[in-house]
């Protein structure tokens, strides 16, 4: 008897997927490698530094690593972070800057307010399964807080507007599956079991040392839409379509962002513009 089919997927997907589809094949099934920019590198720095802090908190009963020692680890990281960057879309003194600001916001105006039960946690729950397959949900939360918060850093260049993200960020659902059907105990957050079957997710955007936040409320009638819309995820996959739909309707479609711009899209207009131009572009 053959078993039953598993398909995992990752909130990343979901995201990509929304961006497009065929990028998100692409990502997966033939792989561009691109340039490591410079708004990477000030995300990932900060996201260490704060998972360094976060661990050191996890074993000191919420007691932050002390100022001396973040300060030489975020110089390391800088340094590690910086070095790598082969496209500078701001310049490396403003990239720094912009690090140090993020973390020291973190550390000085959010952490005292902390006390995690999980930094950088990763999950894999089931999500649907049917006579045929079993659907999976996979991610890495970067931070659960005794008081039962979810919260998600985010480094970018401005504020994202609250009800875009409200209206259809997947990540949050997502998140907020993974820790309602996650084990109390094992995250040590006896109070999961009581009160609302709804649960809070929090974006916190750095943003040259300001936090701005998005709190959005997600529960079961998003895990049960999640649901269908993963289940449609799930069918394309497992479909041998060569290409997937294309969308051209967000700011993704574009030779600065998709790196598969010259061999999808954009291979049309190469002989007339040159690769790496859109139309809208032209002078």
């Amino acid at each position: 008897m053959i078993g039953k089919i598993d398909i995992s997927i990752r909130q990343s997907d979901l995201g990509q997927g929304d961006l497009c589809l065929e990028s998100l094949r692409r990502r997966d099934r033939d792989p561009v490698i691109e340039p490591y920019a410079s708004q990477l590198a000030r995300g990932n720095a900060v996201h260490a530094a704060i998972e360094v802090c976060g661990n050191h908190m996890l074993q000191h009963d919420g007691e932050p690593t002390p100022i001396d020692i973040m300060e030489r680890t975020l110089d390391a990281l800088i340094e590690t972070e910086c070095d790598m960057v082969e496209d500078w879309r701001e310049t490396r003194a403003k990239t720094e800057s912009a690090i140090r600001a993020n973390f020291e916001e973190f550390y000085w105006g959010i952490a005292p307010d902390l006390n995690p039960a999980a930094v950088e946690y990763p999950f894999r729950v089931l999500l649907d399964e049917d006579e045929r397959r079993r659907i999976w949900l996979s991610g890495t939360i970067d931070w659960i807080d005794k008081s039962g918060r979810i919260i998600d850093w985010k480094n970018p260049s401005k504020p994202y507007k609250k009800w875009e993200k409200v209206r259809w960020d997947p990540q949050s659902t997502v998140y907020t599956y993974a820790v309602a059907h996650a084990d109390p105990d094992e995250l040590g957050i006896p109070t999961l079991r009581q009160g609302s079957l709804t649960r809070d997710f929090e974006l916190c955007m750095l943003v040259d040392g300001t936090a701005h936040w998005i709190t959005i409320e997600r529960g079961p009638s998003d895990w049960a839409a999640l649901v269908d819309k993963c289940r449609g995820l799930a069918d394309l996959s497992e479909s041998d379509l060569k290409t997937w739909p294309q969308s051209w309707n967000s700011w993704y479609c574009s030779p600065t962002w998709c790196p598969n711009w010259n061999t999808c899209r954009g291979r049309h207009y190469a002989d007339l513009l040159g690769e790496g131009v859109a139309p809208w572009e032209k002078k």
